[in-house]
């Protein structure tokens, strides 16, 4: 039996429906539809990334927040707080003050040596460096000129001495003549003439001995001469030290007394004990004593000092200059200093009455040329108090006149701080 066609499709519907296991074939042409999954996960991106968007914008907001009420704060705090102003303690200068001045070191002795006696060079027996004794031979030099009028001399003064006794005999020998003839008297075969003629004798050999002492004695400076000029012949040290200059070798020729046209044979110092001289400033020059130590060093070494000691000044200032030349002495046995260096001498000054001090930078200078000092009392209120000023060091100046020990100034006080502002005082660190 055959069936219609809506029959035959209503059939097949409710046979699907009864069979809940099969699934439904997808109706030609449809798309397929998108998972739930991709939904959820774009909506889950979306709430988080507005979320972050949330935080950034609160985590850059409140900082800024807080630091525009931190910068109120401390601008109202600053505006209520009194100025902040580096103070000082006015002092006194301490009881020694050291002071350093250049010096220029040279030897206790030194001695140009040159020729006595002309003739050549025998021998040289030192150089330069060698250090020497009192009384060393440096050197010899051979004269046999000198040598030849020495023997001369003592050829003449011993044939003198010879001569003496035969003229003191001839006039004793004319004394006892004379007194025969007078004994005897006129007419006794003595005439007065003779006995004239032998006062004349007497009187003439009185004076022929005389006369040969007197050549004696020339005959002996002439001696004395040559000798010393033959010592000359041998160069010796004066005093102890070392040789610093040597201009002679053996066999070189040498003029007897003429400094002005020939070198010096030797040049000696002695170094064991040094002379330091130093110009010292007028400012200075009245707390020069002598006796006071100084310590003398090398710039390059300052960690190495040596003692000295003032002997002597000049006790007038240069005009010139205005400083007082000073000697310093130091001793030197090991010739770690040397004559010629350039020194720097440390004095060390003993006041009386110590100067006060304060900062340089303390200082006021107003419009009309007066120089104040802002003083603190005891409620931190500025007073600006004229000053008498004294030495400039510098970083400090000394002041004569208007403050006392122990009170407290204004380092930089500025043209902003008024007579009678509250401060409030920092201490500005001791140098």
């Amino acid at each position: 039996m055959s069936s219609s066609p809506m029959t035959a499709q209503a059939g097949r519907s409710g046979a699907r429906a009864k069979g809940s296991e099969a699934p439904a074939a997808p109706e030609p042409n449809t798309p397929p539809r998108p998972p739930r999954r991709v939904g959820r996960w774009v909506l889950a991106i979306g709430t988080v990334m507005v979320i972050l968007l949330v935080v950034a914008l609160i985590g850059g907001t409140l900082p800024k927040l807080r630091r525009e009420r931190e910068v109120n704060a401390a601008a109202a705090e600053a505006a209520a707080t009194p100025p902040r102003v580096p103070v000082a303690i006015v002092k006194r200068m301490v009881p020694e003050a050291q002071r350093v001045l250049p010096g220029t070191s040279l030897p206790l002795l030194e001695a140009s040596m040159y020729a006595r006696t002309t003739g050549y060079v025998k021998q040289r027996l030192v150089d330069i460096g060698d250090r020497v004794h009192e009384g060393q031979l440096l050197a010899e030099i051979s004269a046999p000129d000198v040598d030849a009028q020495l023997a001369q001399a003592q050829a003449d003064l011993a044939q003198a001495k010879a001569n003496l006794p035969l003229t003191e005999a001839n006039a004793e020998l004319a004394k006892i003549t004379l007194k025969r003839y007078i004994d005897a008297g006129p007419g006794t075969g003595v005439t007065l003439l003779q006995i004239d003629q032998q006062r004349a004798t007497v009187k003439t050999t009185a004076a022929q001995v005389e006369a040969t002492k007197a050549s004696i004695q020339v005959y002996e400076a002439t001696v004395q001469r040559f000798t010393v000029l033959q010592g000359f012949q041998k160069i010796i040290a004066p005093f102890p030290g070392v040789i610093t200059a040597r201009n002679i070798d053996p066999g070189d020729l040498i003029s007897a007394d003429t400094p002005s046209t020939t070198k010096q044979l030797f040049h000696l110092m002695r170094t064991d004990i040094l002379r330091v001289f130093v110009n010292v400033p007028q400012v200075f020059a009245t707390g020069i004593k002598v006796g006071q130590d100084a310590f003398i060093y090398r710039r390059e070494h300052l960690e190495k000092q040596y003692p000295g000691k003032v002997v002597r000044t000049a006790n007038a200032l240069d005009p010139n200059t205005r400083t007082l030349l000073t000697e310093v002495d130091v001793p030197n046995p090991n010739d770690d200093l040397r004559p010629g260096m350039y020194l720097q001498v440390k004095f060390v000054f003993a006041r009386q009455t110590a100067p006060i001090l304060i900062p340089g930078p303390a200082l006021v200078v107003t419009s009309a040329g007066q120089q104040q000092v802002a003083v603190l009392d005891d409620q931190h209120r500025v007073h600006y108090r004229p000053v008498q000023l004294g030495r400039d060091f510098g970083a400090e100046i000394e002041v004569l006149s208007g403050l006392s020990v122990g009170e407290t100034i204004a380092v930089h006080p500025g043209d902003a701080l008024a007579e009678g502002t509250v401060v409030s005082p920092v201490t500005v660190p001791a140098k």
